[in-house]
Protein backbone atom coordinates (compact mmCIF):
# COMPACT_ATOMS: atom_id res chain seq x y z
CA UNK A 1 0.00 0.00 0.00
CA UNK A 2 1.13 3.66 -0.77
CA UNK A 3 0.34 6.74 0.35
CA UNK A 4 -0.34 10.29 -0.82
CA UNK A 5 -2.71 12.79 -1.25
CA UNK A 6 -5.93 13.63 -3.22
CA UNK A 7 -4.96 16.69 -5.17
CA UNK A 8 -7.75 16.92 -7.68
CA UNK A 9 -11.18 15.69 -7.33
CA UNK A 10 -14.65 16.14 -9.40
CA UNK A 11 -17.46 15.38 -6.63
CA UNK A 12 -19.82 15.39 -9.58
CA UNK A 13 -18.38 12.66 -12.12
CA UNK A 14 -16.87 10.79 -8.85
CA UNK A 15 -13.09 10.76 -9.97
CA UNK A 16 -9.89 12.14 -9.56
CA UNK A 17 -5.99 11.88 -9.12
CA UNK A 18 -3.82 11.14 -6.15
CA UNK A 19 -0.31 12.02 -6.05
CA UNK A 20 1.72 9.48 -4.27
CA UNK A 21 4.72 10.19 -1.97
CA UNK A 22 6.86 8.97 -4.41
CA UNK A 23 5.52 11.99 -6.71
CA UNK A 24 3.40 9.92 -9.42
CA UNK A 25 0.09 10.56 -10.02
CA UNK A 26 -2.65 8.14 -9.95
CA UNK A 27 -6.11 7.90 -11.22
CA UNK A 28 -8.83 7.35 -8.95
CA UNK A 29 -12.84 6.18 -8.91
CA UNK A 30 -15.26 6.89 -6.21
CA UNK A 31 -16.06 3.13 -6.60
CA UNK A 32 -12.14 2.31 -5.53
CA UNK A 33 -13.28 4.59 -2.29
CA UNK A 34 -13.48 2.79 1.18
CA UNK A 35 -17.05 4.08 2.47
CA UNK A 36 -16.67 6.76 4.83
CA UNK A 37 -19.17 9.49 6.60
CA UNK A 38 -19.13 12.45 3.72
CA UNK A 39 -17.72 12.65 0.33
CA UNK A 40 -13.80 12.66 -0.76
CA UNK A 41 -12.56 15.93 -0.84
CA UNK A 42 -9.64 17.63 -2.15
CA UNK A 43 -6.58 17.70 0.03
CA UNK A 44 -7.70 14.11 1.72
CA UNK A 45 -5.12 12.22 2.35
CA UNK A 46 -4.95 8.29 1.39
CA UNK A 47 -3.79 4.90 1.42
CA UNK A 48 -3.75 2.95 -1.75
CA UNK A 49 -2.88 -0.23 -3.58
CA UNK A 50 -1.06 1.05 -7.09
CA UNK A 51 -2.45 -0.85 -10.25
CA UNK A 52 -2.14 0.01 -13.88
CA UNK A 53 -5.80 0.12 -16.36
CA UNK A 54 -5.82 -1.06 -19.51
CA UNK A 55 -4.69 1.53 -20.98
CA UNK A 56 -1.38 1.74 -18.86
CA UNK A 57 -2.65 4.74 -17.26
CA UNK A 58 -1.59 4.41 -13.16
CA UNK A 59 -4.89 3.88 -11.22
CA UNK A 60 -5.32 3.64 -7.30
CA UNK A 61 -7.59 0.62 -5.88
CA UNK A 62 -8.51 0.10 -2.64
CA UNK A 63 -8.35 3.75 -1.38
CA UNK A 64 -8.71 4.74 2.17
CA UNK A 65 -9.03 8.23 3.57
CA UNK A 66 -6.42 8.56 6.52
CA UNK A 67 -8.40 9.57 9.62
CA UNK A 68 -11.64 9.24 7.56
CA UNK A 69 -13.45 12.07 7.62
CA UNK A 70 -15.69 12.73 10.95
CA UNK A 71 -19.41 13.06 9.97
CA UNK A 72 -21.08 16.59 10.60
CA UNK A 73 -23.59 17.52 13.41
CA UNK A 74 -26.97 18.24 12.66
CA UNK A 75 -26.18 21.86 13.33
CA UNK A 76 -23.88 21.51 10.32
CA UNK A 77 -25.43 19.68 8.29
CA UNK A 78 -28.38 21.79 8.45
CA UNK A 79 -26.41 25.00 7.55
CA UNK A 80 -24.29 22.57 4.73
CA UNK A 81 -21.37 23.59 6.81
CA UNK A 82 -18.31 21.38 6.49
CA UNK A 83 -16.20 20.27 9.47
CA UNK A 84 -13.61 22.41 10.79
CA UNK A 85 -10.22 22.59 9.77
CA UNK A 86 -8.37 19.96 12.49
CA UNK A 87 -5.85 22.69 13.85
CA UNK A 88 -1.93 22.08 14.50
CA UNK A 89 0.50 23.39 16.02
CA UNK A 90 2.06 25.28 12.77
CA UNK A 91 -0.25 28.65 13.74
CA UNK A 92 0.52 28.52 17.34
CA UNK A 93 4.27 28.33 17.03
CA UNK A 94 4.05 30.97 14.02
CA UNK A 95 1.94 33.47 16.27
CA UNK A 96 4.41 33.15 18.71
CA UNK A 97 7.26 34.39 16.91
CA UNK A 98 5.37 36.86 16.22
CA UNK A 99 4.23 38.22 19.58
CA UNK A 100 8.54 37.72 20.85
CA UNK A 101 9.41 40.33 17.42
CA UNK A 102 6.94 42.47 18.62
CA UNK A 103 8.03 42.42 21.80
CA UNK A 104 11.28 42.70 20.78
CA UNK A 105 10.66 45.64 19.10
CA UNK A 106 8.71 47.22 21.75
CA UNK A 107 11.67 47.08 24.37
CA UNK A 108 14.39 47.69 21.81
CA UNK A 109 16.02 44.44 22.06
CA UNK A 110 15.47 43.48 18.28
CA UNK A 111 16.19 45.81 15.59
CA UNK A 112 13.28 47.36 12.62
CA UNK A 113 15.71 45.66 9.96
CA UNK A 114 15.59 42.36 11.16
CA UNK A 115 12.02 42.38 11.73
CA UNK A 116 11.26 43.50 8.21
CA UNK A 117 13.48 40.80 6.64
CA UNK A 118 11.42 38.52 8.51
CA UNK A 119 8.24 39.76 7.23
CA UNK A 120 9.44 40.23 3.59
CA UNK A 121 10.84 36.77 3.81
CA UNK A 122 7.62 35.46 5.60
CA UNK A 123 5.73 36.64 2.89
CA UNK A 124 7.74 35.17 -0.42
CA UNK A 125 7.86 31.57 2.03
CA UNK A 126 3.87 31.65 2.18
CA UNK A 127 3.35 32.38 -1.20
CA UNK A 128 5.95 29.70 -2.25
CA UNK A 129 4.10 27.10 -0.37
CA UNK A 130 1.01 27.71 -2.44
CA UNK A 131 2.15 27.73 -5.67
CA UNK A 132 4.12 24.55 -4.86
CA UNK A 133 0.27 23.06 -3.75
CA UNK A 134 -0.89 24.30 -6.84
CA UNK A 135 1.54 23.35 -9.35
CA UNK A 136 1.46 19.63 -7.06
CA UNK A 137 -2.50 19.85 -7.88
CA UNK A 138 -2.23 20.11 -11.68
CA UNK A 139 0.74 18.40 -12.20
CA UNK A 140 3.30 21.44 -12.75
CA UNK A 141 7.31 20.94 -12.54
CA UNK A 142 7.65 21.49 -8.47
CA UNK A 143 9.61 24.09 -5.94
CA UNK A 144 12.66 21.53 -4.47
CA UNK A 145 12.18 20.65 -1.28
CA UNK A 146 15.08 21.75 -0.31
CA UNK A 147 14.26 25.59 -1.76
CA UNK A 148 11.25 25.62 0.42
CA UNK A 149 13.33 24.80 3.58
CA UNK A 150 16.32 27.29 2.86
CA UNK A 151 13.40 30.42 2.30
CA UNK A 152 12.30 28.67 5.64
CA UNK A 153 15.40 28.84 7.18
CA UNK A 154 16.65 32.19 5.50
CA UNK A 155 13.96 34.48 7.72
CA UNK A 156 10.75 32.94 6.12
CA UNK A 157 9.86 30.56 8.78
CA UNK A 158 6.66 32.35 10.08
CA UNK A 159 5.34 32.46 6.76
CA UNK A 160 6.25 28.50 5.66
CA UNK A 161 4.13 27.42 9.41
CA UNK A 162 1.31 29.70 8.36
CA UNK A 163 1.72 28.53 4.30
CA UNK A 164 2.10 24.83 5.37
CA UNK A 165 -1.20 25.12 7.45
CA UNK A 166 -3.18 27.53 5.48
CA UNK A 167 -2.41 25.09 2.26
CA UNK A 168 -2.37 21.46 4.06
CA UNK A 169 0.90 21.55 2.56
CA UNK A 170 4.19 19.51 3.24
CA UNK A 171 2.76 18.46 6.44
CA UNK A 172 2.87 14.49 6.15
CA UNK A 173 6.20 13.67 5.07
CA UNK A 174 8.00 12.84 8.45
CA UNK A 175 11.28 13.90 7.66
CA UNK A 176 10.52 16.89 5.98
CA UNK A 177 8.22 17.74 9.56
CA UNK A 178 11.49 17.01 12.06
CA UNK A 179 13.17 19.14 9.61
CA UNK A 180 10.77 22.03 9.58
CA UNK A 181 10.49 21.83 13.58
CA UNK A 182 14.17 21.99 13.35
CA UNK A 183 14.28 25.04 11.79
CA UNK A 184 11.44 26.48 13.80
CA UNK A 185 13.27 26.06 17.02
CA UNK A 186 16.41 27.21 16.05
CA UNK A 187 14.56 30.69 15.19
CA UNK A 188 12.30 30.52 18.53
CA UNK A 189 15.51 30.55 20.33
CA UNK A 190 16.86 33.14 18.35
CA UNK A 191 14.07 35.56 18.45
CA UNK A 192 13.56 35.15 21.81
CA UNK A 193 17.28 35.52 22.58
CA UNK A 194 16.96 39.07 21.35
CA UNK A 195 13.58 39.07 23.38
CA UNK A 196 14.66 38.81 26.69
CA UNK A 197 18.35 40.59 26.21
CA UNK A 198 20.17 37.65 25.76
CA UNK A 199 21.37 38.74 22.56
CA UNK A 200 22.37 42.47 22.34
CA UNK A 201 20.39 44.01 19.47
CA UNK A 202 23.55 45.81 17.61
CA UNK A 203 24.62 42.06 17.25
CA UNK A 204 25.45 42.10 13.65
CA UNK A 205 27.51 45.28 14.27
CA UNK A 206 29.67 43.51 17.04
CA UNK A 207 30.20 40.69 14.00
CA UNK A 208 31.06 43.25 11.36
CA UNK A 209 33.95 44.96 13.87
CA UNK A 210 35.27 41.48 15.48
CA UNK A 211 36.10 40.36 11.72
CA UNK A 212 39.00 41.11 9.57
Amino acid sequence: MLRGELVQWNDSRGFGFILADGGERYFVHISNIGRIATRPRQGDFVSFAPAKGQDGRLQARSVSILGANPKPTLAQMRRGAEMPAHSTWRVPLAGLMVVLIVVGLLLGRLSWPLAALYALMGVISFFAYGRDKQFAETGQWRIPEVTLLGLDLCFGVVGGLLGQDVFRHKTRKSGYVATTLLISGVHLLWIAGFAVGFIPPDVFAELRNIMP
